[in-house]
């Protein structure tokens, strides 16, 4: 053969070898974009998403949705927002006694999962479905579960908190102090007590919507003292309501995050106050995310994990409640008392 032939080979040896490693299969090319990062779920409906990180891997949990009472996503680098997949149902309510005892299947809002290092490492869920002696009105449960996928159970034959009278609870998020003192927030719903909720109201009703802090002790059940109000809507600004908290401590500050409006229109906002104590008194309200926030309409649900670092939140798809909610990510920067998305 000679010099030039071998050279001719060699080149279209050298040119199949280029052609079969860029025609090999991968998984997905990772996406690095911080804030915010758009439908993560990739048209998957994902309402009022918690996060929590275990072992290095993001897990989310959302409101109920394609037949699944509780969504699960799980992510193994939260950076990489192409990397979300695994849909399952992380609590199935068949052969789940609260189920059969109070709460109606098919109608859990807003689940937030938290592991009891300060306990026994197990996982804790706390949701909120509609009772089932009067679906108008959700209270909240707690589940569990040895593993941080489930399936999760709850054996109790009454809700964990309900104030029934009050218009119920909802949106129940935990919290563990530097301290290792550990708290559930949630939202005293007095709008479902009053015209089938805020949304459905035809006008702005006064109601209670407080943000209630409770102690408990490190198994994250039982009750210490009675919970306290720590925020409440401050009027038209919040359009009478608050709800979906989520609670950070960043320093020597606690930063309480929660929305504003009806989650199911523009008026649906995120916002944050501050505090120098856990029990407050939180004030300066700031908005982090609105309508038109890197174009995005109705953001809000959000949940931050404990350092603060990262956040998932919901928003409308193409402005339209029908069309669903899907999940987004971003990251946080604490300075002072000030938040910001980067």
């Amino acid at each position: 053969m000679s010099s030039s032939s071998s050279s001719l080979c060699a080149l279209a040896l050298a040119l199949l070898a280029s052609s079969l490693v860029t025609a090999a299969p991968t998984q997905h090319s990772k996406i690095f974009k911080r804030a915010p990062a758009y439908d993560v779920l990739r048209g998957s409906n994902f309402p009022d998403p918690s996060i929590i990180n275990v072992n290095g891997k993001s897990y989310a949990f959302g409101t109920v949705s394609s037949g699944m009472e509780v969504p699960m996503a799980s992510n193994p680098d939260f950076n990489d927002v192409g990397g979300w997949s695994g849909l399952s149902d992380a609590f199935p309510s068949a052969n789940v006694p609260a189920f059969d005892n109070w709460a109606a299947a098919n109608t859990v809002w807003a689940p937030d999962v938290n592991q009891l290092t300060d306990f026994d490492g197990s996982f804790a869920m706390y949701y909120s479905p509609a009772l089932k002696s009067n679906n108008n009105i959700h209270c909240i449960g707690l589940a569990r579960s040895s593993t941080i996928e489930g399936p999760y159970n709850d054996s109790s034959t009454e809700p964990w908190v309900c104030p029934e009278a009050d218009g119920g609870a909802i949106d129940a998020s935990g919290f563990l102090d530097s301290d290792n003192s550990r708290y559930v927030l949630y939202k005293i719903d007095g709008p479902a007590a009053h015209n089938g909720g805020y949304c459905a109201s035809t006008n702005n009703i006064v109601t209670n919507t407080s943000i209630m802090l409770q102690r408990t002790q490190s198994d994250g059940y039982t009750k210490i003292g009675s919970p306290v109000s720590i925020w409440n809507n401050q009027g038209v600004s919040d359009h009478y309501q608050t709800e979906a908290p989520s609670l950070v401590k960043n320093g020597d500050t606690y930063f309480l995050f929660f929305s504003t409006g009806c989650y199911s229109d523009n008026s649906y906002t995120t916002k944050y106050v501050t505090s120098s104590n856990v029990n407050g008194p939180y004030g300066n309200p700031q908005t982090l995310l609105q309508q038109g926030s890197d174009g995005l309409y109705g953001p809000g649900g959000a949940d931050v994990t404990p350092t603060g670092g990262q956040m998932v939140f919901h928003s409308l798809v193409n402005n339209d409640i029908n069309q669903g909610r899907v999940m987004d990510t971003a990251t946080l920067t604490f300075s002072g008392g000030s938040v910001s998305m980067n």
